[in-house]
């Protein structure tokens, strides 16, 4: 697909942590695509025919072929353009690299979504005030067993460090700890240095780094206008 050119549209909305990660996929891997800003649970007709489930993202290919759901259209890209490659060839890695994928697109994005919407959606493209004791309750009882896992199961299990390659893994982890970012939210470094080591990494990478920027000059135009 990268090789002949050929655009795709991604549907879904930049802020969304499963856009953010098949976006990097896309910048990653070279192909050449469209985003089409679709808020999630859109329910009118056109859309649902993309999206039964009425979940963004959505890939639509030139031929109007669409297919949905963030880790359905990694594992697809990853089909259509294998190189670089986002998943390891031995099997038990391959289905650990699965399983946290699974983990941040439940768990991790669950913990994250309601700091994020309180701050960001409610508090800054609202305008209204955000509801502290909810903020305060994901902050302080909800985030760190999720942080704990994160800094024990994945990043010491699996050796990751601030050069850990990019992988579907990493990718899905680093995901939503962005929306913590643009939320304001400062992750405690010395509780949890593992992490605080990946994501510097992470986000010390140019695509990455790029796509954030992005998000964050987004961000601020939508709340001039």
């Amino acid at each position: 697909m990268a090789g002949g050119g050929t655009r795709g549209i991604l549907h879904g909305v930049s802020l969304s942590p499963y856009v953010r990660k098949v976006r990097a996929v896309l910048a990653i891997k070279g192909i050449a695509y469209d985003l089409v800003n679709v808020m999630p649970g859109a329910m009118d007709p056109e859309f649902l025919a993309k999206s039964p489930l009425s979940k963004i993202p959505v890939w639509e290919e030139e031929d109007g072929w669409t297919l949905p759901d963030s880790s359905v259209i990694c594992a697809y890209l990853e089909r259509v353009e294998p190189r670089p490659a986002f998943y390891p060839s031995e099997p038990r890695a391959f289905a650990d690299a699965l399983f946290w994928e699974e983990y941040a697109d439940t768990r991790l994005v669950e913990s994250v979504e309601p700091v994020f919407f309180q701050r960001i959606v409610r508090g800054r493209f609202f305008r209204q005030s955000p509801d502290e004791a909810i903020i305060r309750r994901q902050t302080e009882e909800i985030l760190p067993p999720v942080f704990d896992q994160i800094e024990t199961l994945f990043i010491e299990a699996f050796g990751i460090t601030r050069d850990a390659p990019v992988t579907i893994a990493t990718l899905s982890i680093w995901a939503p700890f962005v929306n913590l970012e643009h939320a304001g939210f400062d992750l405690d470094a010395k509780t949890w240095p593992g992490i605080a080591a990946f994501l510097d990494g992470m986000n010390d990478r140019r695509i990455l780094r790029e796509i954030v920027e992005a998000e964050r000059a987004a961000m601020a135009a939508l709340e001039d206008g």
